[in-house]
């Protein structure tokens, strides 16, 4: 069964193949949720990066992922993600809000390998769909 959100978006912001089968892919990307890292920005700080990833319920909203979602057969074809990511610079004074931005996510079945679709939601400025993908795979 198909799991998509009838509203994701026509605008596409970066489309790549990742080179993992399509359940491997859900297991992945499920095993983010609720993952926080911590990294050296390009300004030489410390940025604590926060993920929570839901998946499409009932077309119309998303939920949390739970384990009937990760056994083979459940999801086939396509599944819709939202993905959303703060980030917070860690400086002497505490932590700094500087991008709190969620993502529409398609993952589309290829037998072999997964597309995989990225739409930024809301406006423009903090992280990227090109930071997306890189947070996917893990870079």
């Amino acid at each position: 069964m198909r799991r998509i959100y009838y509203r994701f978006p026509q605008r596409i912001d970066l489309s790549f193949a990742m080179g993992l089968p399509f359940l491997e892919t859900i297991k992945h990307i499920a095993s983010l949720d609720g993952s926080e890292t911590t990294k050296t920005s390009s300004g030489k700080e410390l940025v604590k990066v926060k993920i929570k990833v839901e998946v499409a319920v009932d077309r119309a909203t998303f939920g949390d992922i739970t384990p009937e979602i990760l056994r083979p057969g459940t999801v086939t074809e396509a599944l819709d993600l939202r993905i959303s990511v703060l980030a917070l610079a860690l400086r002497g004074g505490g932590k700094v809000p500087i991008a709190n931005d969620a993502f529409f996510v398609r993952l589309t079945d290829r037998v072999k390998h997964t597309d995989i679709d990225i739409s930024k939601e809301g406006a423009p400025g903090g992280l990227d769909a090109l930071d997306m993908k890189n947070l996917l795979l893990g870079k």
